[in-house]
């Protein structure tokens, strides 16, 4: 009878010490063609699967929210709509054009989603990459101007107020999308994982496979291949913009997709590109960090440094200037 209950009282405790021994991570790591780019997002975690699968699955929704070719749009309502009625947007369209309405006033108009006309005669996205003439320069900037934005809070809407506006989303809508992605992540309890959307908006959370920071390579301005410096990446938010990634040459003069609104041009910086990284406790770090890289870009390296330092979130910036060296500044 001892010796029965003694065999009972060990597989007791062998059966408790399965259950309370941790259960082991899974790790996971997925890339699809969304948003018009390549992502890959990584996870490690208990639930790191479901996490994967359900931050692909909304990354594909707010892709349906804001495709300028998809009718059901709010970017498309908003155009269909410009110059005659307010149009009920999703909040999470509302939410980035709330931001980005707020930075265009601090910027006074360096930042401005109101530019889609211009991008249009541009044609940066296509093989026909070129400069327009200054007539349809003209007739495209009347249609422009963040001040035609028009946003009602109590329903979440919005008025572009002249007829043949429309909004881009591109320089604000991958941080959005990486801001979601680590949402999703800490519901499921992901620790360790990196949000990876099209290579210029990241987020990096806890530690890598190998236990340290992420490595994030800062690609090159003027070499395809190669980095021009690596950055140590843990709970933080990183985009970077420049004059390389859409551009065309033109009698030895590069034309690039970023374009100043105040002229309608490719912006005249005096850097080849810009990299923000803001802390992952700000709720908002990669929609600020994509918009702050962009707006830096166009302002240029002093009036850049002034916009960071009046912002109340610890931000740090990697500038490659046009002579290809380097400069780090943060507020903090």
């Amino acid at each position: 009878m001892k010796k029965t209950c003694l065999i009972f009282c060990l597989v007791l405790l062998l059966v408790a010490g399965l259950y309370l021994m941790p259960h082991e991570k899974e790790y996971c790591k997925q890339t699809e063609l969304v948003l018009h780019t390549v992502v890959t997002l990584q996870a490690e975690g208990p639930e790191a699967k479901a996490a994967v699968r359900e931050g692909m699955e909304r990354l594909r929704a707010l892709e349906s929210m804001i495709d300028e070719e998809s009718e059901d749009s709010d970017t498309a309502k908003l155009r269909a709509a410009a110059g005659k009625e307010y149009v009920s947007l999703r909040p999470e369209v509302y939410h980035m054009l709330e931001l980005s309405q707020q930075y265009s006033e601090k910027t006074n108009g360096a930042w401005d989603i109101t530019l889609s006309p211009l991008l249009a005669l541009w044609e940066f996205d296509t093989e026909h990459a070129h400069i327009p003439s200054h007539e349809d320069m003209i007739a495209a900037r009347q249609k422009t101007g963040w001040q035609h934005l028009k946003l009602r809070a109590e329903d979440q809407s919005a008025l572009l107020d002249e007829p043949g506006m429309s909004i881009h989303l591109g320089g604000i809508a991958k941080g959005y999308a990486a801001d979601e992605v680590r949402r999703i992540f800490r519901q499921h309890g992901v620790e360790n994982g990196l949000i990876n959307i099209g290579a210029s908006s990241i987020c990096a959370m806890g530690k890598n496979t190998q236990g340290s920071a992420w490595k994030i390579g800062l690609r090159h301005p003027r070499q395809d291949e190669g980095y021009c410096t690596t950055v140590e990446l843990s709970n933080a938010s990183l985009s970077t913009s420049g004059d390389y990634e859409r551009f065309f040459l033109q009698d030895g003069k590069r034309y690039h997709h970023i374009l100043d609104s105040r002229t309608g041009m490719p912006a005249d910086s005096d850097l080849a590109s810009v990299t923000i990284v803001i802390d992952g406790n700000c709720e908002d770090a990669g929609m600020l960090s994509d918009l702050l890289s962009t707006t830096i870009f166009i302002l240029g390296k002093e009036k850049g440094r002034e916009l960071i330092s009046s912002l109340p979130e610890p931000v740090s910036i990697i500038l490659v200037h046009q002579d290809l060296s380097m400069e780090t500044i943060s507020n903090k």
